[in-house]
């Protein structure tokens, strides 16, 4: 008798779902603050050393409240140490390094002596978007997941970078999460974006993971879109796959309004997604984003590895 495969939710306990992502995400943006750094009502800093820019029109002084960090629409911070950290970007200054200015581009930060700090290694940059390593307890999570789900699953090897003081994601949360006869899903909702990033209204990221047995027909249901466009066949892990987008409901489906990418190895059958609502979409560069999502999911596949259970 076939097994009824359902959907289940393994991720980051902040990623409880879209909709709750994305009407965080969209207030903490009319509020005009932003996620890198926690941003609040609190005090501003005075300027770095004499050698730092006075503010003018596309700058602004930072903000301070713990941590330093930026206004939306100047999103590079500038710090002592004369490296620019535009949102998301996974490095850190060193401690010793004090905030100076926010500009509104890397260029712009550049031109006012503030180079791009280096990426940590390993980490990527995907038209502005940053993606970070996993580490070691995140890969035991992985492996977790699978023992638990009993088949074979996809463990990222990056992820974007989530706002600081997010709690570090993990594959599957406590049981019952990741149970046996369920897909796997994971969610990471509200990742750092830059300014004009078109992803879910509101203008957040957000990204799933599926996984189901490829020789369970419901299995592989849970990870179907009903109104699919197909973009593409690029190659995931030596494996034709399936570049698609997806115009279901986001409220009926996993997948609705995102661009993914779907193939199968291993005995499994692979859908990594990112929101994107560019078709719907009112800003004039709809089309360069979608662009940068489609090659989100192609890079994310790819940094993928597989993990067997072990028993």
């Amino acid at each position: 008798m076939a097994r009824r495969w359902r959907v289940g939710l393994a991720a980051n306990p902040t990623a409880r779902g879209v909709l709750t992502a994305a009407a965080l995400i969209a207030a903490l943006l009319v509020t005009g603050r932003v996620l890198n750094g926690g941003l609040g009502g609190g005090q501003r800093p005075s300027a770095g050393p004499s050698s730092a820019p006075t503010a003018a029109a596309s700058t602004q002084v930072p903000y301070r409240t713990g941590t330093a960090g930026c206004p939306l629409l100047w999103p590079v911070l500038a710090m002592s140490d004369h490296r620019s950290y535009p949102a998301g970007h996974p490095a850190r200054p060193p401690p010793e390094a004090t905030p100076v200015a926010c500009y509104q581009t890397v260029a712009a930060a550049a031109m006012g002596g503030y180079e791009l700090a280096p990426l940590p290694p390993g980490a990527l940059r995907v038209g502005g978007v940053y993606l970070a390593t996993t580490g070691r307890p995140f890969r035991a999570s992985c492996q977790r997941a699978a023992d638990r789900l009993g088949f074979t699953i996809p463990c990222p090897g990056l992820l974007p970078t989530a706002p600081r003081g997010s709690p570090a994601p993990r594959m599957c949360g406590r049981p019952p999460a990741c149970r046996r006869d369920h897909a796997l899903r994971f969610v990471q909702g509200g990742f750092v974006v830059p300014p004009g990033y078109v992803g879910a209204p509101g203008g957040y990221g957000a990204l799933s993971i599926l996984a189901a047995p490829t020789g369970d027909a419901s299995g592989r249901r849970a990870l179907e879109c009903d109104r699919e466009r197909r973009i593409a066949t690029p190659a995931a892990h030596s494996t034709r796959g399936v570049l698609a987008v997806c115009s279901d409901d986001p409220q009926r489906s996993a997948l609705g309004g995102s661009v993914l990418l779907r193939w199968s190895r291993q005995g499994t059958t692979v859908v990594v997604s990112v929101l994107d609502w560019s078709d719907a979409s009112r800003w004039s560069d709809a089309s360069r984003w979608s662009d940068v999502n489609r090659r989100l999911v192609v890079v994310l596949a790819d940094h993928l590895r597989f993990v067997a259970p072990r028993t």
